[in-house]
């Protein structure tokens, strides 16, 4: 189990008193097209396209582009905004007011029409002729007529030359009106109208007057529809009164609500301090709660309602508070940086905290490292305000970062905290001074877990001074802290053998959380929970089982209930539980049933959490899969622990691949346990190559790592047994040859008793030398045999056949004889095994004859 302190000191910041501020107004977004002008072509409709990659610039905006389709999109904060240009390469705008035109923001889409220069050209000279030719049309007409009257002596000649000068003087008064038809139905977006007034303009432009006028009037007669506007209009400014006097009405309304809420909020808060002095936390939280329901958009009404479901371990309430929160102050501080980044930091960080107290350690990194960037820039403006919580941030992000690859990262973290801490010390003590303990607590935690014990035990030490100093004066704040840092040192204690001084600490923390969860058990259970598991851990160790099974038993009851509100966070503590009391049933007391159903429990735990987040948890599948395959006793279990064996080592080589340092040790026991499982089976075939891999992996970490040298000698002496078995002599004479140097150490560190070991591994050694044609080496190490026991005459087997292979057929005669009567079988068996491996010389094949006569004579 992680035995780090349950709870961190300066996780969550100290935040000033902020005013009451209703959330501002959410921004819109504006929708819009680019698109080439909608026209009609001989009296039909041709609906304009979108153009992609235009260029729309808003003032105070970013520019941006139309897709593929010419739509394009951009917040609008305020009611109204400007657009400064609208480019695409080729194109200009239609109207050029576009940019010269406050526009208010609509629902509706917003149109930018767009057309090539020599298309507009085109479409304004096609206007020009057909206006001209309909006022040609109209000249014509209209001095048809004056003919007419004339030949009907209805006008007289003088009358007829000055009504027709009158028509030719309007005809040169015409060219202006040309010109604005022209540019007006030239920029006419047909897209924009309904069918009827497509048709009208169309017929207008095409001189259709008659049927321009017969549609006009199919809208209805002008007088009531001018009738109808006028009505509206009076009643809309009748309703605007009347709006005018409610909102008055609502204004005066608002402003009294807004005094009972204050005054609510008030004593909403009042019932929260009266309930907290009295520990009734659960109605604390009720009243902070039911302030920060009533005025969703108070940002710091959200953060305190968050924060105390925080502290009490109720960390599915807190969340939508604290995001709540968040959201608000965002959008407080894109309009106002300077008032609000700092409570967007703030806020940051303790949904952070939060995330990481609940496994959610991705998104608690992202926000820790956004509020972090935040305060490192507020503080080069103000160090002396914004220094600390660059601290906190610091020290928060490195406790996340614990694991081996960040723990370079993680100790330049704290360290940079610690030295701005002790400088604010200097300057204020008593503000401060916590939190140098904490991040002397935190540094020592990271050296515990890095194996720099000295250093860690000085920095706990310090620790917990300040904080026996700091509870003197105020117990209810520090005495948390004081157990925090008496269970740190109790772990470092216990993990360096001294085991008074380590159940003394564990006693006292155990007994302060016990103390403290009398008042408050929602917030000090897992402190109490944590001891009660770490001091088992104590009893296990020291052989006090009857002791340690029932702490083991109460931590896990605890969890399981503390799991019931909070199965986010104590889940995963609920599987440590039971595997630690699995473990000691198992191995302390041997009741294996009930150690294998209390595997199986943790099993089922990890596999459900690691659905959520594999790369944490299925190290915990692994972890159990294998416990379960070591409980399995008996043949009838091999196929099952196999399986379990397995599907852990697959698991354990797949995080590897990620991260070799943390998980190689387990591939490589896993692996060892494999073969384990297919000696007892004498699948010797199956064995070798996983062991093989097992000890690739050992020779490497076992040398910075004195822990994994029992698991490096044991795979070096089950492959050195395996490989004769199946007739791998040279595997067996390298690795045989790994082996010896294990065995020598031990028989010089311990000479009588491990004497007989050595003379086998050099007996084997002798043996395997042979096999392998290195007769010279097979002869020094048989003499080594005698050298350390000289009784030892099973070794002159291998002297005689090394002598003889080597030419030195009078030295090996010798032998032959002079044992002949003890070891005759051996000798020729030895010969036998030799000829049928094909290791005789060729050119002593006559000489082995000889001996074998010999022999047998």
């Amino acid at each position: 189990m992680d035995k780090k302190p349950y709870d961190v000191f300066m996780r969550t910041l100290l935040s000033s008193v902020l005013l009451v501020i209703a959330m501002m107004a959410t921004g819109q977004t504006q929708q819009g097209v680019v698109k080439t002008r909608g026209r009609m072509v001989n009296g039909q409709y041709v609906k304009g396209s979108g153009l992609s990659g235009a260029t729309i610039a808003v003032r105070g905006r970013s520019a941006v582009l139309s897709q593929g389709n010419g739509a394009f999109s951009f917040p609008v904060p305020a009611k109204t905004f400007l657009i400064d240009s609208v480019k695409k390469k080729g194109y200009q705008l239609l109207d050029a007011d576009v940019t010269r035109k406050a526009y208010q923001y609509t629902s509706n889409t917003l149109y930018l029409v767009m057309q090539t220069p020599e298309q507009q050209m085109e479409d304004k000279l096609d206007a020009e002729r057909k206006i001209r030719r309909t006022l040609r049309q109209q000249l014509q007409k209209r001095e048809d007529e004056l003919e007419e009257l004339k030949a009907q002596n209805k006008l007289t000649q003088e009358e007829y030359q000055r009504k027709l000068q009158q028509l030719y003087d309007d005809q040169k008064n015409n060219e202006m009106l040309i010109a604005d038809m022209a540019k007006e139905y030239a920029q006419i977006d047909y897209d924009q109208l309904d069918d009827l007034n497509r048709q009208i303009s169309d017929a207008i432009l095409n001189g259709e007057l008659t049927k321009a006028d017969s549609l006009l009037r199919s809208k209805g007669d002008m007088r009531s529809r001018d009738a109808e506007i006028s009505r509206r209009q009076q009643t809309e400014a009748q309703r605007k009164q009347e709006i005018a006097s409610e909102q008055e009405e609502l204004a005066t309304s608002e402003e009294g609500t807004r005094k009972l809420l204050e005054d609510f909020a008030a004593d909403c808060y009042k019932y929260f301090d009266m309930f907290k002095l009295q520990n009734r936390h659960d109605s604390a939280a009720y009243y902070i709660e039911l302030r920060a329901n009533r005025d969703t958009t108070n940002a710091e009404w959200q953060f305190d309602a968050a924060n105390y479901s925080h502290e009490q371990n109720q960390f599915h309430k807190a969340v939508p508070y604290y995001e709540r929160a968040l959201n608000i102050y965002r959008r407080l501080a894109e309009a106002n940086p300077q008032a609000y980044e700092p409570d967007v930091a703030k806020t940051l960080n303790n949904l952070a905290n939060l995330y990481s107290d609940t496994q959610r350690f991705a998104e608690g990194e992202a926000l820790y490292k956004e509020g972090l960037e935040i305060y490192r820039r507020l503080a080069e403006a103000n160090p002396q305000a914004y220094e600390p919580n660059v601290a906190f941030m610091l020290n928060n992000l490195a406790n996340l970062y614990s694991d081996p690859q960040h723990f370079a990262d993680s100790e330049a973290m704290i360290k940079e905290a610690l030295e701005i801490f002790r400088r604010l010390a200097q300057i204020n003590p008593q503000a401060n001074e916590p939190y140098v303990a904490t991040a002397l607590g935190n540094l020592a935690n990271l050296y515990s877990d890095t194996q720099r014990l000295e250093e860690s035990e000085v920095m706990f030490k310090e620790a917990l001074e300040i904080f026996r100093r700091l509870t003197e004066a105020n117990p209810q704040a520090y005495e948390p802290y004081v157990a925090t840092m008496l269970i740190s040192l109790a772990n470092l204690y216990s993990d360096t053998q001294r085991f008074t001084e380590s159940e003394a600490m564990y006693k006292e923390a155990l007994e302060i959380y016990r103390r403290l969860a009398e008042d408050n058990p929602q917030r000090y259970e897992p402190g109490v929970t944590m001891a009660l598991n770490n001091l088992a851990n104590l009893y296990s160790g020291t052989q006090r089982f009857t002791e340690s099974e029932t702490m083991y038993k109460e931590a896990l009851e605890n969890y399981r209930r503390l799991a019931e509100a909070n199965p986010q966070k104590y889940e995963p503590f609920v599987a440590i539980a039971l595997n630690n009391l699995a473990d000691l049933l198992h191995s302390g007391t041997l009741r294996l049933a009930d150690s294998k159903a209390l595997c199986k429990e943790a099993l089922g735990i990890y596999r459900h959490l690691a659905e959520d987040n594999p790369q944490r948890y299925e190290s915990g599948v692994a972890a159990m899969l294998n416990n379960l395959a070591s409980l399995n006793s008996g043949p009838q279990h091999f196929a099952d622990s196999e399986a379990m064996i397995k599907e852990a080592l697959e698991i354990y080589r797949r995080l590897a691949e990620a991260n070799p340092q943390a998980y190689e040790p387990d591939v490589a026991l896993t692996s060892y346990n494999l073969g384990y499982l297919y000696i007892k089976q004498e699948k010797y075939t199956e064995t070798i190559p996983v062991l093989e891999d097992a000890l690739r992996i050992y020779r490497r970490i076992a040398q910075n790592d004195s822990a994994q040298q029992p698991w490096y000698e044991g795979s070096l002496h089950y492959l050195s047994q395996l490989y004769p078995r199946v007739g791998n002599y040279k595997s067996a004479y390298q690795v045989n040859q790994e082996w010896l140097l294990v065995l020598k150490k031990r028989y010089e560190a311990y000479p009588e008793e491990k004497r007989n070991d050595y003379i086998r591994g050099l007996g084997n050694q002798s043996y395997y030398a042979i096999l392998t044609k290195h007769y010279t080496e097979s002869e020094q190490l048989a003499r080594e045999v005698l050298t350390a026991d000289s009784t030892s005459y099973f070794i002159y087997t291998n002297m005689a056949v090394a002598l003889l292979f080597q030419g030195k057929y009078t030295e090996a005669v010798k032998i032959y004889r002079k044992f002949k009567n003890e070891l005759k079988d051996d000798f020729l068996c030895d010969l036998k095994q030799f000829a049928e491996a094909g290791v005789i010389p060729k050119e002593y094949e006559a000489d082995v004859e000889k001996i074998k006569k010999m022999l047998n004579e």
